[in-house]
């Protein structure tokens, strides 16, 4: 479903930089960003509940800890992502593979940005 529509880049392959970062056309990928869409994306976490609005769905993500890129990678392959129980454990992670995504690239609003966790503090989010 979602696989289908995302287009990726090639990754960087030089250890001593960053990872390229998946190129996403959001809307079509993931839609607008209305209650549908963020409910859609929490089946594509598999995060198990009934979400009457965006509100739960952000809280339900609060303990979701992906690294954003792999959540690309695996969707468009068509693959589980890898789940992290910490915070710290993503943040180890993705300083060491240097897969990291620009959140500018993320359009407000949208599910994807409540993944994100500050790489240099205890597991706050920011939104």
């Amino acid at each position: 479903m979602v696989a289908a529509k995302m287009r990726a880049s090639e990754d960087a392959r030089d250890l001593g930089a960053p990872k390229a970062a998946p190129e996403i056309d959001w809307k079509a990928s993931f839609g607008k960003g209305d209650l549908v869409d963020w409910q859609l994306f929490m089946l594509e976490l598999r995060v198990v509940g009934y979400f009457t609005s965006k509100k739960q769905c952000r809280e339900a993500l609060q303990n979701v800890y992906v690294n954003i890129v792999d959540l690309l990678e695996a969707i468009k392959a068509g693959n589980r992502p890898h789940r992290f129980e910490t915070p710290q454990q993503l943040r180890e992670y993705t300083r060491k593979t240097k897969k990291f995504y620009p959140k500018s690239l993320i359009p407000k609003g949208h599910p994807v940005r409540s993944l994100f966790v500050q790489l240099n503090t205890k597991g706050r989010r920011r939104n």
